[in-house]
């Protein structure tokens, strides 16, 4: 074990294969005065930062899903960093949508283990670390510190219920649900908690939505694909194109993240919602409007857009059952 500079502050990030995680620690390191721990879940992703042989970055082989891996990590962090963990940044997740009758039940579990259950795993392994950081603070030599903060990456599909997403929503209304929790169970010991919650971006995530909604649609019963008709997959794939060339850029995510690390009260907001002018606006309203209004609308937009099902009762093929 090489121990940390204790002039740099130590962050930790889940998820820096690709995407958010490796653009924020990119960023991070560029600035100087951090030490970041990058975990991914390939060995590929370890050995690329590994290559730069620099002691400001120090990347682990890390699958959220697993206890052990997660317990490897904090055993080493504690070892490594004395002065504890200064910043958590919960980034490590994944997509899997698709309507009900076309996502398995080990979707839905999958999801919500890596969405939902691995910020529980990491959030609770680090948490000694960052009491220690923030108990460091109110030593002579640490009254210049910034506070401690935990950070998490969720989705404006925590706050809304989209068709298609009702697995990928799901866990991260769950992630929001906990995070708000924390914000408070973690007040007597100064540390800030935050989430960012991106509107869709251009990410791998969203880029490769099509091909896992074309697994599940080939693996789906051939019964279900008649009764959704031939045209719903198309129709699918082309309203998750459009939001893919309608997204946001990465670099307003990274930005914003890069923001709540390295300002002084970065973490200090409960919710840093990042996107168009207009995505608060119509967070606001469907949370505000009655439950029918809303789903009116959405039952509208999905009729418009091809994706409704064609014959739910197969009653234009003649069958009942």
């Amino acid at each position: 074990m090489t121990l940390t500079n204790p002039a740099n502050l130590v962050v930790v990030i889940t998820g820096c294969d690709t995407g958010f995680g490796s653009e924020i620690t990119e960023d991070l390191y560029q600035r100087g005065g951090f030490t970041i721990y990058a975990t991914c879940l390939t060995e590929q992703a370890v050995e690329k930062y590994n290559a730069r042989q620099s002691s400001r970055i120090r990347a682990l082989q890390v699958d959220v899903t697993n206890q052990n891996d997660v317990d490897r990590l904090r055993a080493q962090v504690e070892a490594e960093c004395p002065q504890g963990v200064f910043c958590v940044f919960n980034n490590a997740g994944i997509y899997a949508g698709g309507f009900i009758d076309f996502t398995s039940e080990d979707h839905y579990q999958k999801i919500m283990d890596v969405n939902y259950m691995g910020i529980i795993r990491i959030t609770k392994g680090l948490l000694p670390s960052l009491r220690t950081f923030s108990k460091s603070r109110h030593s002579p030599q640490g009254k210049h510190l910034p506070r401690a903060r935990l950070l998490t990456i969720t989705s404006i599909a925590g706050r809304t219920n989209a068709p298609s997403l009702g697995g990928y929503s799901a866990s991260k209304h769950a992630a929001e649900s906990v995070m708000d929790t924390l914000r408070v169970e973690l007040a007597p010991w100064e540390i800030d908690v935050s989430m960012v919650e991106p509107y869709f971006a251009q990410t791998l995530i969203v880029s490769s939505a099509n091909a896992g909604l074309e697994r599940v649609w080939k693996a789906a019963d051939y019964k279900l694909q008649r009764m959704y008709g031939p045209t719903f997959i198309t129709s699918l794939r082309a309203r998750t194109a459009r939001a893919h060339e309608r997204a946001m850029p990465s670099k307003w995510v990274v930005d914003a993240s890069v923001n709540a690390i390295r300002k002084k009260n970065g973490a200090s907001r409960a919710r840093i919602l990042v996107g168009f002018w207009w995505v608060g606006t119509l967070i606001r309203l469907q949370e505000m409007a009655p439950s029918w209004i809303v789903d009116f609308v959405t039952k509208i937009a999905m009729r418009m857009s091809g994706i409704w099902p064609a014959d739910p009762f197969l009653i234009k093929e003649g069958k009942s059952d």
